[in-house]
Formats: structure tokens, sequence, C-alpha cells
């Protein structure tokens, strides 16, 4: 896992979006990539830690889930084997994504050892898992956190089990998906600043103003739900961005750091070369005759810089002129006596 200076580091959270089909899972991964990710993200988990056979889903899961099926069936029906995951960690790394799960147990934590992660990432709902956390401190991969519902003492508290670990913040907000107003894009400074790590954004938003809003703030990480179709039913489709939204977010970054530059104020070697087309130089303003002296009626300063530049102008006025010069001819220092 490298994180560019010049770019925010993309995530492509594909989660559950495959819907529990592996040609879903490894058709998302190919868009990914193609769209400009730097990362696929999955979640590896199994189905009773996330929920029970009687556990309710959110208001929100009822509007966009199947309503038949209960919430573990749902995760039931979201799991891969071993060879599969492998078969996917396999596919992102041709075509050059890093491979990133989040693992939500002890069984997912040691399944993901097999499939070598890129890096381990902790969802907002295990922020205050101690034993999961504790678990993840052993491993060498980077670590990244989303904060969602997480005060500042169980950020450091999590910190604190991960002293020894790599670890990046990402600012979430675990509403899906989030109002406008409750997204707290400032949250990314205030992480950054009272715990000194890298800090990015998790994006639960409608649309993308948030993560590109996100990325002109200095995130250094950006992880948005990602789909290859927003309106198709399920947990997640809504509040996740499509091949073409990734390609935009993915363009805006790269142009955004571009755009920034190295801050110095002499103009580059290509622009230097500009001024011999838009500074000016001195000209006659009419007809000047040898040995008369040069003043404001017969000079003017006008485009192209091709003889005596413009901020030479004062330097010259009285000084007499070595031969006859023609209306809109350029003024230049052989001319000086």
């Amino acid at each position: 896992m490298k994180i560019k200076k010049n770019k925010t580091y993309i995530i492509a959270e594909i989660g559950i979006n495959h819907e529990g089909s592996f040609k879903n899972a490894i058709k998302l991964i190919s868009e990914a990539a193609k769209s400009g990710a730097d990362a696929v993200k999955f979640q590896i988990f199994k189905p009773e830690t996330l929920a029970s056979k009687v556990s309710e889903k959110t208001n929100d899961q009822k509007k966009r889930t199947k309503k038949k099926e209960s919430l573990y069936q749902m995760w039931k029906r979201m799991e891969f084997t071993l060879p599969q995951w492998k078969k996917l960690k396999a596919l992102s790394t041709k075509l050059k994504l890093d491979f990133i799960s989040s693992v939500f147990d002890k069984e997912s934590f040691e399944l993901s050892k097999k499939i070598n992660l890129s890096a381990y990432k902790v969802a907002s709902s295990d922020l205050t898992d101690v034993k999961l956390l504790t678990d993840l401190s052993f491993q060498k991969k980077p670590i990244i956190i989303s904060t969602g519902m997480g005060s500042f003492n169980e950020v450091k508290k999590a910190l604190n089990i991960l002293k020894k670990n790599k670890v990046y913040l990402l600012h979430c907000v675990s509403l899906y998906p989030c109002p406008i107003k409750l997204i707290n894009l400032n949250r990314m400074k205030t992480l950054s600043k009272k715990f000194n790590k890298d800090v990015g954004y998790s994006d639960h938003s409608l649309g993308i103003n948030a993560s590109l809003i996100s990325i002109s703030m200095g995130a250094k990480i950006l992880e948005i739900h990602f789909t290859l179709d927003k309106t198709k039913k399920g947990a997640d489709h809504e509040l996740s961005v499509d091949p073409n939204d990734l390609k935009i977010i993915s363009n805006y970054s790269t142009n955004y750091y571009d755009s920034l530059g190295n801050g110095k104020i002499e103009p580059s070697v290509k622009e230097k070369k500009m001024r011999k087309f838009f500074r000016k130089s001195i000209y006659a303003k009419k007809d000047i005759n040898k040995n008369e002296e040069f003043s404001e009626k017969n000079l003017v300063c006008r485009r192209p810089q091709n003889s005596i530049k413009s901020e030479l102008y004062f330097k010259i006025l009285n000084n007499k002129i070595n031969k006859d010069i023609l209306i809109d001819q350029p003024i230049y220092e052989k001319n000086i006596k």
C-alpha cells in the first residue's frame, strides 16, 4: 500500500455490492481499475458476527434490501470461499490494485492472513472492539480505521492498542446516506491535529461533491462505495459511485494536485517564453527625426516585446535618437545616442 504525496489514495469500496456474485466481484474489480482507483476493498466476515438470526434491519436497510430476506440471510449470501478470495486478490494484483478488506472477527482475520491483504480496514462499528484491535496489532500490514460514531477517547484508546502499527484514520459519519449538513469534513483536520496521523475520508453521502471537497482539503485516503448500478436494490448501491463517477473523482485528484504546483513565484521556463508575445516594447508613436529627443509625445508601449522593454520607458526619455524612425517602428538600444 503506497500513498503518494501528489494524489489522494482512492479506495473503491466494493464491500457487499457484489451481492454475493463472484462474477459481479470480478467485474467490479476490473471497472475499479479502469476508473482510476488505487485499491479495492471488500468485507470478510462470519455472518454470525454481524447479525443473529433475529437481528433487525435499520430503517434504511429495510428500504433498500429485500423485504423477505433477514439481515442474517443477507450477510450469509455475501460470503465467498478462500479460493474465491485468492482469485479476487490475484486479479487485483494483475490490475495493479491494492487489495484491502475489513475483518470483523477472529475467523475472518485468520482467513485474511491466507489471502495476503495489502492493508486491513477496521470498520467504524469495530472501533471499540479491543479483542479485534489487539489481534490486528500483532500483524505488520497497514491498518485503516474508520472513526464513525467514535468519540475522542474511543479513537485514542484504539490508537493506543495499535501504537506500534502504521495507522491511517478516516473521518466517517455512520449514516447511510449521510445528509450534507452532517458530513462535517472539518473533522478531518481535527483528527489530524489531535492524533498526528495521516487522515482521509470514508464517504457515505449521495453524489460525489463531498469526495471532491475532501480531496481539496488534503485527504490522504478517500474510501468511497463502488457499484456498477446505483439504482440496483441493495444495502449500499444508492450511496455508492459508479464507474463514471469514480473516473471523475480520480481525474480530479490527479488534476487537483498537479494544479497546486511548486508554489514558487518565478515563472516556469515554458511561461517565460510567452513574454515575447504578451509583454510590451517601446515603439515610435509618430515619425521621429534623427537627433530628436525621445518624449511621451513620440513614444508608445505596445505588444509584442521585440525591442527595448517597456520597463525601460522612463530611462530613455530625453535621450536622442541617432537615425530617422518611422511611425510604429520598434526602438532598439542601437538607436539611442
